[in-house]
């Protein structure tokens, strides 16, 4: 078990995510807090302010979370403010990450 010099920024999706994501991919349903769909983003491990660290990586994050379903940029929202993000995310940031792998990264 190994302490990881990293803070984590977890991305749960909201139901106008899974809305526009069920839209695009009938054939496979998303559901609001379906197992295994979170993503966790590794960041600087110091900050002073949480809201501060969001607001920094919400737009790539936003774009990383559209891309993982949809490549085509003109499906995209296209107004992806601040506002748009916490309509469309659940977050959490963690700053303390452990490795429980007793194996290189």
């Amino acid at each position: 078990m190994e302490l990881i010099n990293r803070s984590a920024i977890t991305i749960l999706h909201k139901q106008p995510f899974i809305q526009w994501h069920n839209a695009l991919c009938p054939d496979m349903p998303m559901q609001e807090n379906m197992l295994g769909e979170a993503k966790t983003y590794l960041v600087k491990e110091d900050f002073e302010d949480a809201q501060k660290l969001i607001k920094k990586h919400y737009k790539q994050i936003f774009e990383l979370e559209l891309e993982g379903i949809w490549t085509d940029e003109n499906d995209w929202p296209q107004n992806r403010n601040w506002k748009l993000f916490n309509q469309w995310f659940h977050y959490e940031i963690s700053d303390f990450v452990i490795d429980l792998i007793d194996a290189p990264l």
